[in-house]
């Protein structure tokens, strides 16, 4: 029975690895060449389940991320290059004894990206001028198995294994420059994410190896400006896949979910921005799964 619950409760888990893939709105909005930023992001986020011997159940996960980003010219195009590590907690409570991790540092995150179309490296004069229009690039992230793991948990905010995201942001904008105060785009973000092998799995699980197979998704945003401080977004999360197997049986629960969710954005000064995105989960294909998210993310632009 022990493995039944560890299997259930890990596919739990498991819909953290999808909730952290998305990057949000505007995300991949073109900047200058050469620019640098650093960044801190808060990430909330709360899960409900109904899981089998364990009742009702809820995952509460709190994660600071700082992470610095770097954008450079190559061939004319912009490229970005970007590093962060993510320091947090997270509690599982049911009706077995209440799981908490205390401070726990996550998995390094690797990360780069490459305009392919409508994203020239800038100067900042030619930035503000620029007319925006239709905009693709591609994106790779690498998540390393660098975080605190205890295999006596069921839940870690170190995964123990390495996984890999690639993405094609894509973006159409509407307004006469970057800097319009009337600006709007339409975004989508297909992704993929993969993931290696956990060869020191949950204890009880009884298995020596778990696996996991890719998450498939997409985001979509609508943004606008409302002047030159504010601008907002509504947004759209999908997700499906990620079935654990463990010494190679397939264990059935992969999960499918749709969120939709909200994000402001507020222009404190040409070098300090801020972003607040809100998130709930409207369908899953495990009908007693529920979850929301609140990210609050604050950039200084160097």
């Amino acid at each position: 029975m022990l493995a039944r619950l560890a299997v259930a409760a890990l596919a739990s888990v498991s819909m953290i690895s999808g909730a952290f893939a998305w990057d949000g709105a505007r995300a991949y909005h073109l900047r200058p060449g050469g620019a640098s930023d650093i960044s801190l992001a808060l990430n909330m986020i709360h899960i409900e389940d109904n899981i089998p011997f364990l009742g009702d159940t809820t995952l509460d996960v709190g994660v600071l991320t700082p992470t610095y980003r770097k954008t450079f010219d190559l061939s004319g195009n912009v490229g970005l290059v970007l590093i962060g590590l993510p320091v947090g907690g997270m509690t599982f409570d049911s009706l077995a004894p209440t799981i908490d991790t205390g401070l726990a540092q996550g998995d390094l995150v690797l990360g780069a990206a490459l305009g392919l179309v409508g994203m020239p490296a800038l100067a900042p004069m030619d930035y503000a001028m620029h007319k925006p229009g239709f905009q693709a690039m591609v994106e790779g992230k690498l998540f390393l198995p660098t975080g605190d793991y205890d295999p006596n948990r069921m839940v870690n905010l170190g995964q123990n294994r390495w996984s890999f995201q690639a993405s094609l942001p894509i973006s159409y904008a509407l307004g006469d420059s970057m800097i319009d105060p009337e600006l709007t785009t339409f975004e989508i973000r297909p992704v993929v994410q993969i993931f290696g092998d956990n060869e020191d799995p949950f204890v009880g699980t009884g298995a020596n190896v778990m696996s996991q197979a890719p998450i498939f998704g997409v985001e979509g945003h609508i943004t606008r400006n409302f002047g030159n401080s504010i601008w907002a977004a509504v947004d759209g999360y999908y997700e499906t896949g990620g079935e654990l197997s463990f010494n190679g049986v397939p264990q059935g629960d992969g999960l499918e979910t749709l969120a939709l969710g909200a994000t402001l954005g507020l222009v404190l000064s040409p070098n300090v921005a801020t972003r607040m995105t809100y998130r709930h989960t409207v369908y899953s294909s495990d009908p007693d799964l529920s979850g929301q998210a609140l990210e609050i993310t604050a950039a200084y632009l160097f």
